[in-house]
């Protein structure tokens, strides 16, 4: 090797040398933190005692009706007894023999095995439709835009 290669590869490997680990450090910096684990669920609630209406489905889930003892609210009770085959289920509560899902109330969504508790907010809609005996759920897959199942009590 000649001398003014030789100096070029001498600066080559100081600029080598300096710049890796400042390259090391900078990727080392800004790292995003490590993921939180988070459900799209908000924190679970707590069951109410007086189960109205129970519903056992043809697939691997059960719904419960519930109400607490002064029978001032209502919730649903979803128990998936193994994990589901459709991840983006939703459940919406509709008019009787309604197949449409624009009109009808977003309840929750289902991930997984496990048991969750919806609100169910009106509260004289839900007397009244309990009183005609049409309470009526549509669960739909919100990315195949599909209607899963409906379940009415």
């Amino acid at each position: 090797m000649i001398k003014p290669l030789r100096k070029r590869h001498l600066q080559i490997w100081i600029a080598c040398a300096v710049l890796i680990p400042l390259g090391i450090i900078s990727a080392v910096a800004v790292r995003p933190g490590i993921a939180k684990d988070k459900l799209l669920q908000p924190a679970p609630e707590k069951a109410f005692p007086v189960t109205l209406k129970t519903f056992y489905a043809r697939g691997p889930y059960e719904v419960m009706l519930q109400t607490n003892a002064d029978t001032s609210e209502f919730q649903l009770e979803w128990m998936n007894k193994q994990t589901l085959t459709y991840p983006t289920a939703t459940i919406y509560k509709a008019a009787e023999n309604t197949k449409d899902i624009k009109n009808a109330e977003l309840i929750g969504r289902i991930e997984a095995r496990g048991t969750y508790h919806f609100p169910l907010n009106n509260y004289n809609e839900t007397i009244q439709q309990l009183n005609n005996h049409n309470i009526h759920f549509i669960i739909y897959d919100f990315i195949h835009q599909q209607i899963i199942d409906s379940i009415t009590f």
